[in-house]
């Protein structure tokens, strides 16, 4: 699933087996990738690098543009669609 952040937002890069906090600023597009080990974070992808971001941040700036990329077969959004309905049930569980 697609979102548009309404805010910068820090998120954690994974570089050399470390992890540092980049900013993702305002109006950028992120791609939630899915679930993280930890349940405070998802994967997200944005311009074709992966970070985890605290899944409160992405509810509380994340603004959903679409279910799917521009050209997704059905297949894929289908299974995107199951991902991002179990990721938002995860979200409201956690009390976030």
């Amino acid at each position: 699933m697609r979102y548009c952040l309404s805010a910068p937002t820090m998120v954690l890069a994974f570089k050399d087996n470390h992890q540092a906090a980049v900013t993702v600023p305002s109006d950028k597009i992120i791609t939630v990738i899915g679930p993280a080990e930890d349940d405070r974070f998802v994967v997200v992808a944005v311009d074709d690098e992966q970070f985890l971001m605290f899944a409160s941040d992405l509810k509380d700036r994340g603004k959903l543009v679409g279910k799917t990329p521009i050209g997704a077969s059905t297949r894929h959004r289908r299974a995107e669609d199951r991902r991002g309905i179990g990721q938002l049930a995860k979200l409201r569980a956690s009390g976030h």
